[in-house]
């Protein structure tokens, strides 16, 4: 019953509370199928048991090469999680991007704060434990990439840092288009037009939504979304349609972008293909002349063109030495830190509590063996312990101990008089 519920819960989507009632429906199709059906508590305490095993028996020296790859939660509350993945290095260059299911959490550690000493100390603590990564994946974050590179002097095998290509992507976007002020306009005119839209028969041609956080990752969206509403305005014009003056109208201002946003969509299809060959292909002297090949459809001269080829060039002297493609993306962690963010955002949670366990279980096999092995060795006591260590009081808890728990308000009776005139 245990893997069953864990199973629903991880594997289809659904809350904890919901995977208690999907399995108390089971008594509309036959009485007695399931004698018992867990409440939703008791589902969340097998969940952090088989977090905590699965956290606790990744903490093990490996007998090949691996990957570190590293990454902070948003602040959610107070707090924010230091979350530390490894991969084995020979499944880098399958040709796929990795999956949640081809890593393991072997670090996890919530603070209010986190600074360059902070990420050292923890990680120079952890691969004491675990053993040396040939190399580490981050972001450009000032604080994580300090802490990461000061741990990796320890290293015994010489570890590098590698930036992550799709926030080196972002990055050099940002860097030249932020200021720009025909792409300032053109995020001007986008806004424009959704409020003119927005409430029409038009609606469907609504523009993408700009990210407030991380912005230049998906930003070759509205560009695109620019260029084909130019395209399906000169058609309807062409077609003598009768809503076409209501369209154009509505999309006042696009056309004059058309020159832009084309020179701004080759730009992105060009680095959107060399982030696809580091993510699939890892990186190698291969993939870094296929991916120098493939800047050249930039001009020569463009400071986009020159970023990303010299992050490429930088990582030359290690590739040639490694024997195996190195891992140049940490697109894992950032979807693993997604799914998490929609756990602890459930029924309007604000900060980051116990549920952080529930991490290390979204990562590798639920296997039927790998829950009754969790159950068998880890306590409700052991969850506490660590939760106390780790996460500490949460504003909720502290919250009830301040104010105390809020007590159900009982409907008021009001009792006739006794003598009332009824009369």
């Amino acid at each position: 019953m245990s893997y069953f519920y864990l199973h629903i819960v991880f594997n289809c989507n659904l809350s904890l509370r919901g995977s208690s009632r999907v399995l108390s429906s089971f008594h509309l199709l036959a009485v007695g199928l399931i004698s018992w059906c867990p409440h939703f508590t008791t589902g969340i305490e097998w969940a952090l048991r088989v977090g905590l095993h699965c956290l606790q028996q990744a903490q093990h020296p490996l007998d090949e090469k691996w990957v570190c790859i590293a990454d902070f939660t948003i602040q959610i509350g107070s707090k924010k999680a230091l979350i530390v993945l490894r991969v084995p290095l020979s499944i880098v260059s399958q040709g796929k991007a990795l999956t949640l299911k081809q890593v393991e959490v072997i670090g996890l550690s919530v603070s209010h704060s986190w600074n360059g000493d902070l990420v050292k100390t923890y990680l120079l603590s952890l691969f004491e434990r675990c053993g040396w990564p040939s190399h580490v994946v981050s972001d450009c974050g000032s604080d994580i990439k300090k802490g990461i590179v000061d741990a990796l002097l320890a290293s015994p095998n010489a570890a590098s840092w590698i930036s992550d290509i799709t926030h080196v992507v972002a990055n050099a976007l940002k860097h030249y288009y932020a200021d720009l002020s025909l792409f300032q306009q053109f995020q001007t005119l986008c806004t424009r037009i959704r409020a003119r839209l927005q409430q029409t028969r038009f609606a469907f041609l609504l523009p993408p939504k700009a990210r407030a956080k991380g912005r230049f990752l998906n930003v070759s969206h509205q560009a695109q979304w620019g260029l084909q509403l130019i395209a399906y305005v000169d058609a309807k014009e062409r077609q003598a349609s009768p809503e076409a003056d209501a369209l154009a109208d509505a999309l006042r201002g696009l056309k004059p972008f058309k020159p832009f946003l084309t020179v701004f969509v080759r730009n992105t299809q060009c680095l959107n293909e060399v982030m696809r060959l580091v993510k699939t292909q890892g990186l190698s002297v291969e993939t870094i002349e296929a991916c120098q090949e493939r800047l050249g459809d930039l001009p020569a001269r463009s400071p986009i063109r020159k970023e990303v080829s010299h992050y490429l060039q930088q990582y030359v002297p290690l590739v040639t030495s490694s024997a195996s493609p190195l891992l140049g993306s940490s697109d894992v962690i950032e979807s693993l830190i997604g799914k998490a963010k929609q756990r602890l955002e459930a029924n309007g949670r604000s900060e980051i509590n116990k549920s952080i366990l529930l991490v290390p279980c979204m990562c590798g096999e639920l296997t039927q063996e790998l829950v009754a092995e969790a159950l068998s060795t880890v306590r409700v006591q052991d969850v506490t312990t660590w939760v106390s260590e780790e996460v500490g009081e949460t504003m909720q808890s502290v919250r009830r101990r301040e104010l105390g728990r809020r007590q159900p308000q009982k409907p008021e009776t009001k009792t006739a008089e006794l003598f009332a005139d009824t009369g």
